[in-house]
């Protein structure tokens, strides 16, 4: 079995995800269940496309999807915070976790397609 939980990405979108639980539980009902709840799928669709990678022999495909959610997510939480369900403040937090969870997976990308090519 893949040990994946040592995982720089694994730990950063994990925190990722427990802030927008967190989120999610303080918005306003108009938010909560539709976009505050399609954002915590989204999280998780990341949360187990790094599991799925990290044991898969192709990993490519699998971390082009996990770079497609994460352009999804950006756009569930620019919408939060346009509604005004988020705080400033929580907009910053989540879009440094972001930056952290993006470059991660960049880098794994690029590192994987490197590999590919051998």
């Amino acid at each position: 079995m893949a040990r994946f939980k040592h995982l720089e990405i694994y730990q950063q979108s994990y925190k990722f995800t427990r802030e927008i639980y967190r989120i999610k539980m303080k918005l306003p009902k108009t938010l909560r269940y539709d976009l505050g709840e399609k954002t915590l799928s989204s999280a998780l669709k990341i949360n187990r496309g790094i599991v799925v990678a990290n044991g898969s022999k192709e990993k490519v495909k699998v971390l082009l999807q996990i770079s497609l959610e994460i352009e999804t997510l950006w756009i569930f939480t620019r919408m939060m915070f346009d509604f005004q369900g988020i705080s400033r403040g929580e907009f910053e937090v989540i879009s440094e976790l972001f930056s952290g969870l993006s470059k991660q997976n960049s880098s794994w990308l690029k590192w994987s397609r490197d590999q590919a090519k051998k």
